[in-house]
């Protein structure tokens, strides 16, 4: 038997609230208290100063970003930088008393944008931004194989902040953080501060000699580890690492791969860093082909 429903019911059920619901007013219409204000506001960080980033950290970067002109409460920011699954995630939260996203390009309008080296070229990379009630907020990925480089020196991100304030008849004021991110020290760089030393038994001593461990000995975390297999190496890619081991841990460390794939090459560089060895005092340099 089918069930009538009271006509008062259905009447109540749209003049009492059972309807579309009325917008919640955006975040960024929100009047901001001059105690959210001040809350967000940072401070200024270095204008020189290149902050550096592991790419095998697990944790986040964080870098003041200097203070615009007109002080910390006319722009002031924080750059966040983490590694995630697809890149470097960068985020941004700004203190910006008069925020304008309006216009074709950075010239005219608030804007964020990543320079990282590629090659001989830098690209540029705009940081989509989200209005709220203190500045505004930014977040983007940085994809693997748009950076250059990921040990020794790696890839130098340069983060350009773009404010324009008209009431205080500037144009604009362009505001960096530098940022170089990069897995650790180069195998290379190792084996230049590590040079490998024979020492001479002169007959003084009177215990037998301590018996060297073979390279095959020290590299057989690294061999057994099977990176290649774990960090998703393809079958038609080719892989290369080399290793400085001293003291039961690794002190420098490059990996190549064929086609590039940096994905792969940190994965592969975060577990040959993180590998415990057999102790020798002698540096060791450990080289692996897959």
């Amino acid at each position: 038997m089918r069930t009538r429903i009271p006509f008062v019911f259905l009447s109540c059920l749209f003049a009492c609230g059972g309807g579309a619901a009325k917008p919640a007013d955006s975040a960024a219409d929100h009047q901001a208290t001059p105690e959210e204000a001040e809350a967000a506001t940072h401070p200024c960080g270095e204008a020189d100063k290149t902050q550096v980033h592991d790419l095998g950290s697990t944790g986040q970067t964080s870098a003041l970003v200097p203070c615009a002109a007109g002080g910390k409460h006319d722009y002031s920011g924080l750059v966040k930088i983490e590694t995630v699954e697809n890149g470097v995630h960068i985020t941004i939260d700004a203190r910006d008393d008069e925020v304008d996203m309006l216009g074709p390009d950075v010239k005219s309008r608030d804007a964020v944008i990543v320079f990282p080296k590629a090659g001989d070229k830098k690209t540029a990379i705009e940081v989509p931004l989200v209005k709220t009630p203190t500045g505004y907020h930014g977040d983007k990925i940085v994809f693997w194989d748009d950076l250059d480089k990921i040990n020794g020196d790696g890839t130098k991100l340069d983060i350009a902040i773009y404010d324009h304030d008209k009431s205080s008849g500037q144009d604009s004021e362009e505001l960096h953080v530098s940022v170089s991110i990069s897995t650790g020290k180069s195998c290379e760089k190792a084996q230049d501060e590590n040079p490998d030393t024979v020492a001479f038994n002169n007959g003084g001593g009177t215990g037998p000699a301590k018996k060297e461990l073979t390279k095959d000995q020290i590299g057989a975390p690294l061999n057994h580890s099977n990176a290649a297999v774990a960090c998703g190496l393809a079958d038609s890619s080719h892989a290369h690492i080399c290793a400085l081991i001293k003291g039961g841990r690794a002190l420098g460390v490059s990996v190549s791969v064929d086609p590039k794939n940096n994905k792969v090459a940190a994965c592969m560089d975060r577990k040959a860093r993180g590998l415990s060895y057999p102790a020798d005092d002698r540096p060791n340099t450990l080289t692996f082909d897959y």
